[in-house]
């Protein structure tokens, strides 16, 4: 099957949100749950579907047939350590019927010629350690770890 890259429309919002649970799927770290995660996705997808952020696109996989696939969304970011504007891929996911037909290989590339036609000298994103699978997809496509975080869960904090 072949997929075309289309810009979002409105039309296309509940199809989006719907994919929030995908950015959960895989082994959480012990300190996050997946209604957290999930429920914070939903949100910030919402703010992106109502609020677009200037400098931005949400991008959609479609089907030949109209129906789509999955979507990818970035934006420009400004890199800590010189100031300088970069592309940020924030958020890439694919719906389960279309996996292995590459969809998300069409998104990866067309987040990458989106930054490169912004004149942006990078493409950056955050994934969970723990997300073997989409770090292999990544570095697959040339991504390179460069910041590693760090979390020590406390517990609760006496009083």
């Amino acid at each position: 099957m072949k997929f075309q890259i289309r810009l979002f429309t409105t039309a296309d919002q509940d199809f989006v949100l719907s994919l929030a649970d995908r950015f959960s799927d895989f082994e959480l770290p012990a300190w996050r749950s997946r209604a957290e995660l999930d429920g914070a996705n939903q949100t910030a997808l919402k703010k992106v579907l109502e609020e677009p952020e200037p400098e931005s696109a949400l991008l959609l996989a479609v089907s030949e047939t109209g129906q789509p696939a999955g979507f990818v969304y970035v934006h420009a970011q400004t890199d800590f350590f010189n100031g300088q504007k970069v592309g940020y891929l924030s958020d890439l996911a694919v719906d389960k019927a279309f996996e292995g037909q590459g969809v998300g290989r069409l998104l990866m590339e067309s987040a990458e010629a989106w930054a490169r036609e912004q004149g942006y000298p990078h493409l950056a994103l955050n994934v969970f350690a723990s997300n073997i699978r989409a770090r292999e997809i990544y570095e697959k496509y040339d991504f390179q770890p460069e910041v590693v975080k760090y979390v020590k869960p406390l517990g609760k904090a006496s009083a």
